[in-house]
């Protein structure tokens, strides 16, 4: 990606991969061996509960690659036993990408106030994204200041493509929160499953990573 959101093309007017699918087996063979934990009792790896769902995921060293793992940019993970370091490692890997600043501005600009930002008000809060001033990268008070405070946050004349939609399921939590509500019927359900009667959409059920 350039810094202001849109992809880097080559010569022919082709976009540029970012990644190859080396680089996919690479950061899977990273995530190898974390798993649900069972119990305090017995760390062995089980099939999600509605608890386990909830709780931090567990290393298993002998279900871990520990073979070499090739990243971005022309990393190389070197073969070793510490699954936890790989994963370190390659969440590192990711965060220095030149792609995630311009690829979490955009998104960070159409959660909290744009829907179609233009690719200036991208590149302004990318670069607050890459350096917030004092040499630190991904700081997010900072991002969320710029993106609140651009001048394409608050124009001067109104367009009928400012602002944006909030989703249902945004609307009535963010509802819920700004009245403390409580739950006062214990024969529902508590963690909002059966929110999709009513608003159509649920908690961690998006169709995509993506949503």
């Amino acid at each position: 990606l350039n810094i202001d959101g849109t992809p880097k093309r080559d010569s022919r007017g082709y976009t540029i991969p970012t990644y190859t699918q080396d680089i996919v087996q690479g950061f899977a063979h990273v995530f190898t061996g974390w798993n649900h934990k069972k119990s305090i009792d017995d760390p062995s790896p089980i099939l999600p509960t509605h608890i386990s769902r909830r709780k931090p995921m567990v290393l298993y060293p002998s279900h871990h690659d520990t073979g070499p793992k090739e990243l971005l940019g022309g990393v190389t993970l070197p073969a070793r036993y510490d699954g936890e370091q790989d994963l370190e490692d390659a969440l590192d890997n990711i965060f220095e990408h030149p792609n995630v600043g311009p690829f979490i501005s955009l998104r960070l600009i159409q959660r909290l106030v744009t829907s179609n930002p233009s690719p200036d008000y991208v590149a302004r809060i990318a670069r607050v994204f890459n350096d917030n001033g004092s040499g630190v990268k991904g700081d997010l008070a900072a991002v969320v200041k710029a993106i609140l405070l651009d001048p394409e946050a608050r124009p001067d004349s109104y367009s009928p493509i400012d602002g944006k939609l909030k989703e249902p399921m945004l609307r009535l939590t963010q509802l819920w929160r700004a009245y403390d509500a409580v739950k006062v019927d214990s024969s529902g359900d508590g963690d909002g499953h059966r929110m999709t009667d009513k608003t159509g959409q649920g908690p961690l059920q998006a169709e995509s990573v993506f949503n």
